[in-house]
């Protein structure tokens, strides 16, 4: 197991390959001290905090990948017409007015596999549109403006 005196942080650079606002090259460049040094720049934060820090740089090309733009057709359903033994399950398939990137997204996707390849008559729990709650758009709003 993990010591108890040891934390672990796990950090993710939208645009890796921009030029960095501390540290004047792209993150995918820097070694982990800058990174910390541009992370603590983003804080605001005194760089002494992260003396005895370890920083290992990791690439993730294409951990954002469904993110990327497409067309409706460019992901499957979850079990494809006419296929009764086969399903796609992950954060790859298209379900309607949902999310990706998600836990839920892929439980989603895995119950209407299961569901449909096994003939179970069960309802997947209904997608929730936060985009349609007024409270959620407010709060956004508010968040956007203040």
């Amino acid at each position: 197991g993990q010591p108890k005196n040891v934390q672990v942080f796990w950090g993710y650079a939208l645009h890796p390959d921009r030029v960095g606002n501390f540290v004047a090259k792209p993150m995918s460049d820097c070694g982990g001290a800058e990174i910390l040094k541009e992370l603590c720049g983003h804080l605001n934060f005194d760089p002494a905090v992260f003396d005895d820090a370890i920083c290992i740089p990791c690439r993730m090309p294409y951990i954002t990948s469904m993110f990327m733009p497409r067309n409706l057709t460019d992901r499957p359903l979850p079990v494809p017409k006419n296929s009764v033994n086969l399903a796609f399950v992950s954060q790859f398939v298209e379900i309607p007015d949902d999310v990706v990137f998600t836990v839920e997204y892929s439980v989603r996707a895995a119950q209407m596999a299961v569901y449909q390849l096994m003939k179970i008559d069960r309802p997947v729990p209904p997608v929730t549109r936060h985009n349609k709650s007024l409270a959620v758009i407010f709060a956004t709003l508010e968040k956007a403006f203040a």
